[in-house]
């Protein structure tokens, strides 16, 4: 059973993970972060009794350590922790939707996966009551992944590493993408108006509630579906100054309906 972690990494997730794990009473005994300034922010928010720049220094006990860094940093933070002469064999996991587990190969067996699927942020605690977590683990390791994951979140799954890639693609594509999307409405707006993104809120929520509750293709409105040509030409018209975002609008365009004339 896991009662002590440690915490390798001190950026966005670690500020919500560490006080979802406190909140089911597991202990974080130490975080770990090249980042004296962040370790001090995390120690007062969060009381951790220990806390280090040198990953040398890792906490011996520990049940399982969270690899919480960013996906470029993790094969080399297995690397250094592969070296170290550990007492005890704790269970190491990262957190990252598109790296695959055996990017911690050289730490042996006991390896796995825990991914909230999730925005983070620094600025507010995310809960995990609603957040879905992703579990990667061999036997026991993904028992034991699974036993925790379960008290932190109803919406617990187990993915392997191919899977999960996929997930984050379309996660990508609907989060990240859509975002982006936002950005380029909000900058359509006239610029010596008052108007900003928020004119858009209710259609935006609408929509979404939509999506989710009866499928984005049943829901899908627009010049597009209805193969308005009239109107599709008086948008791109207006995009004649962004090339680009004429070349995006067109393309999704005809993704939504293939018969739409070119």
């Amino acid at each position: 059973m896991i009662k002590k972690v440690v915490v390798i990494g001190a950026g966005r997730l670690a500020w919500s993970l560490i006080p979802n794990l406190q909140k089911i009473g597991i202990e974080v005994s130490q975080l770990i972060s090249r980042d004296k300034k962040s370790l001090d922010q995390y120690q007062e928010a969060f009381q951790i009794p220990f806390t280090t720049t040198n990953l040398a220094d890792l906490e011996t006990e520990a049940d399982l350590c969270f690899i919480a860094v960013s996906d470029g940093g993790i094969a080399t933070v297995a690397e250094n922790l592969s070296l170290l002469d550990l007492n005890k064999n704790p269970i190491f996991v990262h957190s990252s939707g598109s790296t695959a587990l055996a990017s911690l190969k050289r730490l042996g067996k006991r390896i796995g996966v825990f991914y909230p699927l999730q925005i983070f942020t620094q600025s507010a605690v995310t809960p995990f009551q609603e957040t879905p977590i992703f579990i990667e683990g061999e036997g026991e390791v993904g028992e034991e992944l699974m036993e925790l994951a379960d008290k932190m979140s109803p919406r617990t799954y187990y993915q392997n590493s191919e899977e999960r890639l996929k997930m984050h693609m379309g996660a990508v594509i609907a989060c990240n993408f859509t975002n982006y999307l936002y950005l380029l409405a909000q900058h359509q707006l006239p610029a010596d108006s008052d108007l900003n993104l928020s004119i858009y809120a209710p259609l935006i929520r609408s929509t979404v509630e939509k999506a989710l509750e009866s499928g984005p293709e049943n829901t899908q409105t627009g010049p597009a579906i209805r193969g308005d040509q009239d109107v599709i030409r008086q948008h791109l018209n207006l995009l004649q100054d962004q090339p680009e975002i004429q070349k995006l609008y067109l393309e999704l365009s005809k993704m939504i309906n293939p018969e739409l004339e070119s």
